[in-house]
């Protein structure tokens, strides 16, 4: 017996349409040739997701099946929020599993009059339609990026990300990842992105990371999800941390944007914090690993940018999961930002804080104000320094606008 969203289809082909659910038209059409014997298939919605529910995801089955020739499926698209976003740099995102790491399919199409975008697939699973800033936010897995080997990329409308299945390829930062677990502060320096950011974006000519790269040993970045916030992604990056360094191993930071506070939280919280995955009681802070942090426009005081995600994007997401925008949150003036939380319980220690922040005339980078930028006390040695540039260009622009320099200069104090 077939139940609604199957079909049995053999090796003269056919196509199979889901017309359920509140966005139904999802489908599969199998190619003649594709299959050898009669195969049932299946595609159902898939309410378990770990997306937030206005983005479907579809479940297309047999999972463990590998045609002769590639399927085509098609999905609809999460109208609820992409009518805002559009069909710019639309794709189809395919994994095993909830939790596995997606992948992008080749050969995307938009049909923007049914609301479906279609690819070419030999494997079944989970597919999604997304576009490059939401894989950024929300699926982007936390990785430290190892400079040795290159990473897969793509550019979706715009926006390059790295993903299994990208078509293009890239060598981010300096050194490996084994020197670097292995190497002292001296040696190491670690670069943390902000909201829908991407390790990609620091690869200009110009760029900090640029400028900086001949002096280090290692040049690590770090990709992580920005939608789920400070805490979650500052608590991996200490597990992480943990796991893997070896005696003697030590670092500089810097942090961009959201990335200055995910390195606050990582300095000042994750040790200490019991809804960190492996939060053993006695665990220690790694203000004696970590000799510098420089925060390169960070927001910790909040932002207009986060109280307006708050007020537009988040009252948009069914409340249940609404945490999976913590970053929203975290970027606001709201009493639970997590910033009020850090400036509260604020202690001085071993890591030195450097503050580099933008002034274009109006107290503000454009993004961050100067007020917000310099909402935590410093200490002794500790600096802030003001640059007359740009958010963005704190890093982008650093090897012409002064930044370069000034970051040069305090990561070879004593």
């Amino acid at each position: 017996m077939l139940l609604p969203g199957e079909a049995i289809i053999g090796p003269e082909g056919g196509t199979l349409v889901l017309d359920l659910g509140p966005q139904p038209g999802a489908s599969l059409t199998v190619p003649p040739g594709a299959v050898a014997a009669p195969t049932r298939f299946r595609i159902q919605a898939e309410p378990t997701s770990d997306l937030v529910s206005l983005f479907p995801v579809y479940r297309f089955e047999p999972a463990s099946l590998r045609p002769a020739l590639p399927l085509r499926i098609a999905v609809p698209i999460g109208k609820t929020l992409f009518e805002d976003l559009g069909g710019e740099g639309l794709a189809c995102f395919r994994r095993d599993r909830q939790g596995a790491p997606w992948a992008l399919l080749g050969d995307s199409q938009l049909d923007t009059a049914q609301g479906l975008v279609s690819a070419a697939t030999t494997e079944l699973g989970e597919v999604v339609a997304w576009n490059g800033g939401l894989h950024r936010l929300f699926t982007q897995l936390p990785t430290l990026v190892d400079p040795a080997t290159p990473v897969a990329t793509e550019n979706l409308g715009g926006i390059a990300i790295t993903i299994a299945g990208g078509s293009d390829a890239a060598v981010i930062g300096r050194g490996s990842l084994q020197s670097f677990w292995s190497s002292g502060a001296d040696e190491n320096l670690l670069i943390v992105h902000g909201l829908i950011g991407s390790p990609l974006d620091f690869l200009g000519p110009d760029d900090l990371v640029a400028g900086l790269g001949p002096q280090w040993k290692n040049v690590v970045l770090l990709a992580y999800p920005s939608a789920s916030g400070v805490a979650s992604n500052a608590n991996w990056l200490y597990d992480e941390i943990q796991a893997r360094r070896e005696p003697g191993w030590g670092c500089s930071v810097v942090g961009h944007s959201l990335g200055g506070l995910v390195a606050r939280y990582l300095l000042e919280r994750s040790a200490v914090d019991p809804a960190r995955p492996g939060f053993v009681a006695g665990d220690e802070p790694l203000g004696g690993a970590v000799r510098n942090l420089l925060l390169l426009g960070v927001p910790s005081a909040g932002s207009d940018l986060g109280s307006a995600l708050v007020a537009t994007i988040l009252p948009r997401i069914p409340a249940p999961e609404q945490f999976r925008l913590q970053a929203a949150i975290d970027l606001s003036f709201r009493p639970d930002a997590v910033t009020m939380s850090l400036n509260a319980n604020y202690v001085d220690n071993p890591t030195r804080y450097h503050v580099l922040y933008g002034d274009l005339g109006a107290q503000s980078d454009g993004v961050v104000t100067v007020a917000s930028a310099l909402a935590l006390p410093l200490f002794g040695p500790e600096t802030a320094t003001a640059f007359a540039t740009g958010h963005v260009e704190l890093h982008a622009q650093a090897a012409q606008n002064g930044v370069l320099a000034r970051v040069q200069q305090l990561l070879s104090l004593p």
